[in-house]
């Protein structure tokens, strides 16, 4: 890692956790600010920078903090709506994972994420679009609908899981015995804590595909902390994560998270991974950013395409990125089986535009294959 990223480890060390900070005297203050803007984890360190660094980053934050109230504010209203209709539903992330924070306002918002009732998603969605929730789009395979209200981002899910991990199930049967979470006055209902952390952790899955950042880390780091009985987060836990798949990745998780982030548990069960492996995954997550800001595979196209191949076969590859490429596809669903015919063509074009920009295509190829190496260590398909 370079100076400005072992820098922002330790800010978030004592943030969290109260670490003293010892910071050489050369900091490029900028640089940890531009890292930490990337990693969408400026509220979250902002007290623990020098005072002059301080009132530089206090807009930022500012402005960061004034859309978590937004986003509280929407949520709120959503929930509303669905308890008049009295549908069953939880929030999923966001201020599911805000709760273990110990100031739930240094946790950067994104998207309003709500899971429904399978039964009663068709009229939850009504619902929302009757009373002036504007449609965005639904995805691809129709596990949620986009909405907008107020400039915020409404996630309606009929489905959390994708294709990669399915424990929908689990998910329905929690979604019975939800829990209830306050944020500043604010009640909301959650999955059960087990389910909960299954959620975090998954997402942390889902977006290893480029999109990995500080902030997926910490939101399961703090769910982890928030279990301060740790044989029981062994016994009950962690087989729910071993059980669908995760095994791997909750070790590697939570090592990086105690090596270099300041986890303070004593976690045995995670020292079957090796360290290579946990300092590969937060090179990883440093590497890409919140979502992928940092993300250089979208740039170049022939690595991030080896490794897709290598975990899902050249045609399927074709397939699904030819319907993600193209709004036609995803609107008719009647053209989707020429998609990998369009998607034919379109890495054509790339690949022809990285030859003339003098990209070496070979090493591209190796690094694909060495990510999807590195996926597969962790148990990620």
């Amino acid at each position: 890692m370079n100076k400005a990223e072992a820098v922002l480890l330790q800010l978030i060390k004592a943030s969290l956790f109260n670490i003293d900070t010892d910071f050489p005297d050369d900091v490029d203050w900028n640089a940890v600010m531009t890292e930490a803007n990337e990693q969408k984890i400026i509220p979250l360190v902002i007290d623990c920078v020098p005072k002059s660094v301080k009132e530089v980053w206090l807009p930022y934050s500012t402005q960061i903090k004034a859309h978590f109230m937004r986003v509280l504010y929407e949520q709120t209203k959503a929930l509303e709506l669905l308890s008049s209709a009295r549908i069953p539903c939880v929030i999923l992330k966001g201020f599911a994972a805000a709760a273990y924070y110990p100031t739930p306002f240094e946790r950067t918002m994104g998207d309003v994420d709500i899971l429904i009732a399978e039964d009663r998603f068709e009229q939850a969605l009504q619902l929302f679009k009757s009373n002036d929730y504007k449609a965005a789009h639904d995805s691809i395979d129709g596990r949620e609908a986009k909405l907008v209200h107020n400039d915020i981002v409404l996630e309606l899910h009929l489905r959390y899981c994708d294709k990669e991990r399915d424990f929908e199930p689990l998910l329905q049967d929690g979604l019975k015995a939800s829990q209830t979470f306050e944020i500043y006055g604010e009640t909301f209902p959650v999955l059960p804590k087990k389910e909960n952390g299954l959620v975090l952790l998954d997402h942390i899955r889902h977006h290893m595909l480029g999109g990995l950042g500080l902030r997926q880390i910490i939101d399961f780091m703090m769910f982890v902390n928030s279990e301060p009985d740790g044989e029981r987060f062994q016994m009950e836990f962690l087989p729910v994560f071993e059980q669908n798949g995760l095994g791997t990745l909750v070790r590697a998780v939570t090592k990086v998270c105690v090596k270099y982030l300041g986890l303070p548990v004593s976690a045995a069960w995670c020292e079957s991974v090796d360290d290579q492996t946990a300092d590969q995954l937060l090179e990883y997550v440093l590497k890409c950013g919140n979502f992928g800001r940092k993300n250089p595979y979208e740039y170049r196209p022939v690595s991030s395409f080896t490794m897709e191949v290598k975990k899902h076969g050249l045609f399927r590859t074709l397939q699904r990125a030819g319907v993600a490429n193209c709004k036609v596809f995803q609107k008719h669903a009647v053209l989707r089986p020429f998609a990998w015919i369009y998607q034919s063509f379109r890495y054509f074009r790339k690949g022809i535009v990285a030859l003339f920009k003098g990209e070496k295509l070979s090493e591209d190829v190796a690094e694909g294959k060495k990510k999807a190496e590195f996926f597969a260590k962790l148990g990620i398909n």
